[in-house]
């Protein structure tokens, strides 16, 4: 381990629910190791280009117990892509502020921020220590077993499903479909995750359409008018870039935005989908788009999630001292009976730009389900706490 020196931590992406216990633990780690001064960068990368730091060090520990229960990025988050002058720019200021470790938290594009930092660096001569701290609800990191922030997005979902499913039944004579579109860019990790509260044959959700399987639009119509036969009543779940029997977005192949990074946001899937059911099939279909709730919700936090980001900050933190730069963390399953994992590491340049999607193995022979692997793969990740415990009516019986 290298002497005591400055460490920099920054936020970015879209938040989780436990994003700052990742950013609590980092702390902990840092003041542990007798790192001479701990700053967070406010709003991402920006905050290194603008120096505009705040000293984590001087939180409390009863201050750090509340950060990690905050959700929201408590340094602020951005999306932003930096140039290439402006990786050396950041390099930049952080020699001149004597900066010796750079910590973000993040998902696929913080990845390749971080790499194109650390060959900066590199090139330059700077003594800079780079790794990052892994984080999204898409659940969409490579080389990982999972990532933090998924558990708790796929128990919120898990649980509002489930409770979308009751009132969906409950007013099926006159509101019988129900379409609830979940985030997910091109992965279906939290679309499938909203099976996990499921109890009996035929509660909801009884259709998952996942971008794994593009489908035809007809076809899920169909889909949709079946499971209404069978149930009298039908809760939809579908992705934010669900895509049609030809591979294009469902509700049209224009994006209606672009971000720095080259991703593309189209039309709502979902709100087309109802629209559709409703003029093909002559039945009420209403939409629900959780949107940045899925992520936000403190209520829904998995003890477990919770726990695993304070656990991958800290490991950060910890490699970052002990020399190692230009990784991410990565919780790996141990293959034993009851669930455990190990931390280890992934090269920042296998993680930029690559996503890892539901493997077949998880997909229902249908198309428009999940398998009982899945979720014996998901169900240790929302957390041990028993979900609420609800009447089933049969028959209003």
């Amino acid at each position: 381990m290298r002497e005591a020196g400055k460490l920099v931590v920054f936020q970015s992406g879209g938040p989780t629910a436990v994003v700052n216990a990742s950013l609590a633990g980092a702390v902990r780690a840092a003041k542990h190791a007798g790192a001479s001064a701990v700053f967070g960068a406010r709003f991402g990368f920006e905050g290194l280009l603008a120096r505009d730091y705040v000293n984590l060090g001087e939180l409390s520990e009863d201050r750090l117990e509340q950060l990690a229960c905050t959700p929201g990025a408590g340094l602020g988050s951005s999306r932003h892509r930096p140039t290439d002058a402006g990786i050396r720019d950041a390099l930049e200021c952080l020699i001149g502020d004597d900066i010796q470790w750079v910590v973000a938290i993040g998902g696929n594009d913080t990845a390749e921020t971080l790499h194109r930092l650390h060959e900066a660096a590199r090139a330059s001569g700077a003594a800079l220590g780079v790794v990052g701290i892994p984080k999204t609800i898409d659940n969409d990191l490579p080389r990982m077993d999972h990532c933090p922030g998924y558990g708790s997005a796929a128990r919120y979902l898990a649980v509002s499903v489930r409770e979308a499913g009751i009132d969906t039944a409950a007013m099926q004579l006159t509101d019988p479909i129900k379409v609830v579109e979940v985030m997910g860019r091109n992965a279906g990790w939290l679309a499938a995750a909203s099976a996990l509260a499921r109890e009996s044959p035929g509660d909801a959700p009884q259709i998952v359409f996942l971008p794994e399987r593009a489908r035809p639009l007809r076809q899920m119509i169909e889909d949709v008018a079946a499971a209404h036969r069978a149930n009298g009543w039908c809760l939809i779940v579908i992705s934010e870039n669900q895509r049609d029997g030809a591979g294009q977005p469902i509700a049209g192949g224009e994006p209606v935005h672009i971000d720095a990074h080259g991703h593309p946001y189209y039309e709502s899937a979902g709100a087309h989908l109802a629209r559709a059911i409703q003029s093909e099939l002559g039945l009420r279909a209403r939409y629900e788009r959780p949107g940045s709730l899925q992520r936000t919700s403190a209520l829904a936090i998995s003890a477990t999630d919770a726990s695993e980001a304070m656990a991958v900050g800290a490991e950060a933190v910890r490699r970052a001292l002990a020399g190692e730069s230009d990784t991410m963390v990565a919780i790996q399953r141990e293959p034993s009976a009851t669930y455990s994992i190990s931390l280890g590491t992934v090269a920042l340049a296998d993680v930029a730009h690559a996503e890892r999607r539901l493997p077949d193995s998880f997909i229902a022979e249908s198309g428009i389900d999940v398998t009982a692997d899945f979720l014996e793969y998901a169900r240790p990740l929302i957390g041990p706490e028993p979900l609420p415990a609800l009447l089933r009516f049969e028959d209003g019986r």
